[in-house]
């Protein structure tokens, strides 16, 4: 699936591996979003694919 938005909120970020838990807004949709994320920004935007896990 391929969204596009910007992010909110960065909630933790490792700084040795850049581990992320972050806020996306799709602007339809509020979403966490986890993952290595070393070069995200609050309110940067940012456009690809993600690979969504049903828990």
């Amino acid at each position: 699936m391929e969204l596009t938005g910007q992010i909110e909120e960065i909630i933790y970020q490792n700084e040795l591996n850049s581990y992320t838990i972050a806020i996306f807004n799709t602007g339809d949709e509020i979403l966490t979003i986890v993952g290595y994320l070393p070069f995200i920004n609050v309110r940067g935007y940012i456009e690809n694919y993600w690979q969504f896990c049903d828990s």
